[in-house]
């Protein structure tokens, strides 16, 4: 796995953390905008993965 698929992958691993923190309590649309961009990121990670194979 190159640099950069590691790098978004730890950033994929964080984002639900980031969504479910304090800090983000009580910003709806803040928690839904990570959590779409969690998504987005997911369907990125597994073609980067599949052209890599």
């Amino acid at each position: 796995m190159n640099l950069y698929i590691k790098t978004l992958n730890k950033l994929f691993e964080t984002l639900p953390s980031i969504a479910e923190s304090e800090a983000i309590k009580g910003h709806d649309k803040a928690r839904a905008e990570i959590m779409t961009a969690y998504e987005h990121l997911d369907k990125a990670m597994t073609r980067l993965v599949i052209d890599n194979v």
